[in-house]
């Protein structure tokens, strides 16, 4: 037996929402009943008074596992998830609708992939949400061009979901897994943990409350496995188009909610600040859509009409382009929700340096991440002369940061950044933000060593804290160095918290920021690091930091090879020349009005992509420093894309 089998199984509580869909329900009822597994109960909440769904407990009364719960009036889904997940007593809450029947080990293979990280982690309770996946099956044809536009998309969407939930690596995190991460139809999670998080937000009565919470576990920590055999049918709306511009509407009053009375700053409600961020294009489009008024909804519904009446679907992927935004942003105006309350919300976009040590670089692949101290000082006169100054972490964390502005960091901690950063910063009374590598304090950096580097001497406690006292912050940068994605979870927890507490320990103040090392980080890991207790992450991903996730923050990388004129990039866009044209390559890409100017941009940015990919492998190639790397990983950053 294995060791997940040798547990015992847990109960689980199936939770089941509805409000005048008795027939509907009674379809999907027998798939629940049909469940493989041997412990579990059902909880059925009316959200509403419901004669019909009354006569249907009336015919299910004998069975046991079926409890019954009914609100006075309508409150909305969420409040009916919660009176279900309050009235359970099963160990594991599982979430169903009342149109999608469950494949018959449904129930099994959720509490199993819970079983299993548990038998993995013996001793160790693991915050976990298994999320299965959802099949489209739609009653009959779409009735119009637009639902069935609506549809393909729809389905896509759910396909892309679930690729995203497969994935490693970098490309595992980050704002696309934010902007569509959700916990609701067909995910499974520990009652006391549902419970513990508040579950959903009642406020949210029509659209986005399984997508907010399912933010608010992720950047809690807790850990999202896909289990693609969970398997659940939907069988979709009737009127796909009016069902979706109802959702469109309430996401913009939404997101005026969450952000001006929840305080919600993340990647799912950036968007109210979209007409202030981003490239030139997207914000020309976006700003002509909030002034677009009452003739671009006439040329909408024209376009609709048209769409449906000739069955094209040229015309109903352009009217599925526009209709969506055109509907959020007249529904966002209609709070009275104001573009000077917008852009008071929009805060600098902060900007953060990666570098390593500052000495001279005497090989190649040093050159990728060391700065000599001559070029160090260059740089920074022109960081200086530009009216630049540094910030603590404190500032970052608050959003309190001037609009001229770079958080230093330092990864690894070695010991030339006394020599050579100290004195510059207090000859300029400025700070930095060093992570230090917590056991290997006043050693050498034999991380670099195993892959045949040369040997350096990495900062001493006596260093650590006369900086300490001058302003110079410290953070983790694990005990060890390690690949974080390739250890177990107990390795995991002692590199994340272990080197935490040991700083802290030495340094006697509360360390609250954490590197990772060589970049690697995925859902796993960055689920590690905020169970570890840290407030910021920082990513060897470039870019600058607007509403994204404070344990996947982006910083630029500065080396020997940056050039002067290519600070600016760096300071104002978080990326070097060549990215930011790939990034402008990649806006156009996705907010052209034709497919020929997609596709043109596409390629140019492919190219340039494959042209920077053949240098960097010439560079990695002619020095054989990389072989003993994960795959696909240069000797101290993971970012090879644009």
């Amino acid at each position: 037996m294995s060791a997940a089998g040798s547990l015992s199984p847990l109960h689980c509580s199936v939770i089941i929402p509805t409000w005048q869909r008795a027939c509907t329900l009674r379809e999907t009822l027998p798939a629940v009943l049909g469940q493989t597994y041997p412990s579990f109960d059902v909880h059925i909440v009316s959200d509403g008074h419901d004669p019909a769904l009354s006569a249907l407990a009336a015919e299910f009364s004998c069975d046991e596992r079926f409890h019954w719960h009914a609100h006075p009036e309508n409150r909305g889904q969420a409040a009916a998830r919660n009176t279900g997940a309050r009235a359970a007593e099963g160990e594991l809450l599982l979430f169903l609708d009342d149109d999608t029947p469950p494949v018959p080990d449904w129930i099994a293979l959720h509490a199993g992939r819970h079983r299993h990280v548990d038998a993995q982690n013996p001793g160790t309770s693991v915050p976990l949400v298994v999320t299965g996946k959802i099949d489209e099956q739609l009653p009959a044809k779409p009735a119009c061009a637009t639902d069935a536009g609506l549809q393909r998309g729809w389905e896509m969407t759910l396909e892309r979901y679930a690729e995203l939930l497969q994935k490693s690596g970098p490309d595992s995190v980050g704002d696309e897994l934010e902007t569509s991460i959700a916990f609701g139809l067909n995910c499974s999670i520990r009652r006391e943990l549902f419970l513990r998080h508040g579950g959903y937000l009642e406020a949210l009565r029509i659209t986005d409350e399984d997508m907010e919470l399912g933010l608010r576990l992720y950047l809690a920590g807790v850990e999202t496995v896909f289990e693609p055999r969970a398997v659940v049918a939907h069988r979709g709306a009737k009127n796909l188009t009016a069902y979706l511009r109802r959702c469109w509407q309430a996401s913009g009053v939404t997101d005026v909610h969450r952000v001006f009375q929840l305080g919600q700053h993340n990647a799912q409600t950036r968007r109210l600040i979209s007409l202030f961020r981003g490239s030139l294009p997207q914000r020309m489009v976006r700003r002509l859509l909030w002034f677009g008024g009452s003739p671009l909804h006439t040329l909408i519904d024209t376009l609709e009409g048209a769409a449906n009446r000739t069955g094209s679907r040229l015309l109903a992927s352009a009217w599925g382009r526009i209709c969506p935004s055109a509907v959020y942003w007249r529904s966002v105006r209609s709070t009275g929700c104001t573009l000077g309350q917008l852009r008071q919300q929009t805060a600098p976009a902060r900007c953060a340096l990666m570098l390593h040590s500052l000495s001279a670089p005497q090989t190649r692949s040093e050159s990728t991440y060391y700065l000599s101290p001559n070029r160090f000082r260059l740089l920074m006169n022109r960081f200086c002369a530009s009216g630049y100054r540094t910030v603590t972490t404190t500032q970052w964390i608050h959003d309190e940061v001037p609009r001229k502005h770079a958080l230093l960091t330092f990864d690894d901690g070695y010991d030339d950044l006394y020599t050579e950063l100290f004195p510059w910063l207090q000859q300029h009374n400025f700070t930095a933000l060093v992570f230090l590598v917590a056991n290997h304090i006043g050693g050498s950096n034999l991380w670099d060593q195993k892959r045949g580097l040369r040997p350096r001497q990495l900062l001493t406690l006596a260093q650590i804290r006369e900086m300490q006292r001058y302003g110079v912050e410290f953070g983790s940068h694990t005990l060890t160095h390690p690949w974080l994605p390739g250890i177990s979870y107990a390795e995991l927890h002692r590199e994340t918290g272990d080197s935490r507490r040991r700083l802290e320990d030495l340094l006697g103040v509360e360390v609250t920021s954490f590197a990772y090392p060589y970049g690697g980080v995925d859902r796993r890991v960055r689920a590690a690091v905020a169970r570890a207790g840290y407030k910021l992450a920082f990513t060897t991903l470039p870019g600058v930091n607007c509403w994204n996730d404070p344990l996947c923050q982006n910083r630029a990388d500065i080396h020997d090879g940056t050039r002067l004129f290519e600070l600016r990039f760096h300071l104002r866009y978080g990326r070097g020349f060549r990215q930011c044209g790939a990034a402008l390559l990649r806006a156009i890409e996705q907010q052209a009005p034709t497919a020929i100017l997609r596709g043109l941009a596409a390629n140019l940015r492919r190219w340039g992509n494959h042209a920077l990919e053949k240098r960097s492998g010439r560079l990695a190639a002619s020095e054989g420093s990389t072989a003993t790397m994960p795959e696909g990983f240069d000797n101290h950053s993971v970012d090879k894309s644009e």
